[in-house]
């Protein structure tokens, strides 16, 4: 309160003027307390305890300017009354003193308990996301599984009526193909969800390794290679010209290459996928999925790594929705220090862009020294 402060040191300044100047039979010096309690509602123990020490002083040297000498002794009655007046003020201020530090201990109480209750609020606003989220998720889990269990029970239902009535084992094979795209399907989901559980409870760690991207690329073609094939759809891959080894998490990565590409073959019907890797001027890796897909709205592409922002959309939809892949991508990109972008238009396909950390590339020395540990 620095108003309460000024007014104490003019008051003061006021009062010594007044005491000096006047004789000592009007004692002003009792009205001394005054600006320590104005210094005591500023807050101010240096200012409390500088007006008091000054005050005091101010006191004595008032009575010894202006009493004669003759008529001193220690029994005079205005010395008397000088000496109760300092010995008031002092303990004036020592009592101010301690309701400041009162007052100073009951502020930060509350300010304690302020943001006590702010962070309490926020736990709360916290349990809440979480338990919308939970319902969401369990929303769109019962959503997700309907479809692949009920061509799973036709598939098993055809198969065992072919062992009835044997003019219908010509659809078995049909039946079998939806059956394992399905079960891909429900595999998919279930890991996804493993994946969601271990990010919401903090349960992720890095843990490098030295590997080829190179080899990465190919692997994940050749995995996903028959996933597209399903579709009639054109898988490409395009690895460096030079080999190009990185020192991170290789499993980490690979899940964001799997959930990138089988989102990227999810939402495309006619045309391809392609998969490209390369090392830019500056060091840093880059890995690329291309597709021909419906591609994503404008008013989307700012949410779709957003954690359940997908699931807002009832229908799900080849073109409406996208699945839980693209914010646990985002999550496990931060975690390995790459960042992931999109660029898409609608009816003409979309590009993700995945960028590691220059960290990332191993250097040879490193290579050769993993070499001959594995060996």
């Amino acid at each position: 309160m620095p108003l309460a402060g000024a007014l104490a040191i003019l008051l003061a300044a006021g009062e010594a003027v007044l005491d000096w100047m006047t004789w000592v039979e009007l004692d002003v010096s009792a009205l001394y307390i005054v600006p320590l309690v104005l210094a005591a509602v500023a807050r101010s123990s240096r200012l409390l305890w500088a007006l008091a020490i000054g005050l005091v002083l101010m006191t004595i040297a008032a009575y010894a300017a202006q009493i004669p000498p003759a008529l001193f002794s220690f029994h005079e009655p205005f010395f008397i009354n000088r000496v109760m007046s300092a010995v008031a003020l002092t303990v004036s201020a020592a009592l101010c003193h301690v309701w400041i530090m009162a007052a100073r201990q009951l502020a930060a109480q509350q300010k304690t308990l302020m943001e006590q209750k702010a962070e309490l609020e926020r736990l709360h606003q916290v349990a809440e996301d979480a338990n919308r989220r939970k319902t969401q998720v369990l929303t769109a889990v019962s959503h997700d599984i309907r479809n692949p269990l009920a061509i799973i029970d036709l598939a098993a239902t055809v198969i065992e009526r072919s062992a009835e009535n044997p003019a219908v084992a010509d659809q078995i094979p049909e039946f079998v193909q939806r059956l394992r795209q399905n079960v891909r399907v429900l595999t998919d989901l279930v890991l996804a969800l493993v994946d969601v559980s271990a990010l919401e409870s903090g349960r992720i760690s890095v843990n490098k390794s030295i590997f080829n991207l190179n080899d990465l690329l190919v692997d994940e073609h050749q995995r996903l290679q028959e996933l597209a094939q399903a579709k009639r759809l054109a898988f490409a891959v395009e690895v460096p010209a030079s080999a190009v080894w990185l020192r991170t998490d290789r499993v980490k990565l690979t899940r964001i290459l799997s959930n990138l590409i089988a989102n990227a073959i999810k939402f495309t019907e006619v045309g391809g996928i392609k998969l490209s890797g390369s090392l830019m001027e500056n060091g840093v890796p880059l890995i690329r999925v291309e597709d021909s897909g419906v591609g994503i709205r404008p008013e989307n592409l700012g949410r779709i790594f957003e954690e359940y922002g997908q699931l807002g959309n009832p229908e799900r939809d080849h073109a409406k929705g996208w699945g839980l892949g693209l914010a646990i991508c985002k999550r496990l990109a931060d975690a390995l220090g790459a960042t992931i972008s999109v660029e898409s238009q609608p009816n003409r396909g979309t590009t993700f862009t995945l960028l590691l950390p220059d960290s990332a590339v191993s250097q040879r020395s490193e290579v050769q020294a993993w070499d001959l540990q594995a060996s």
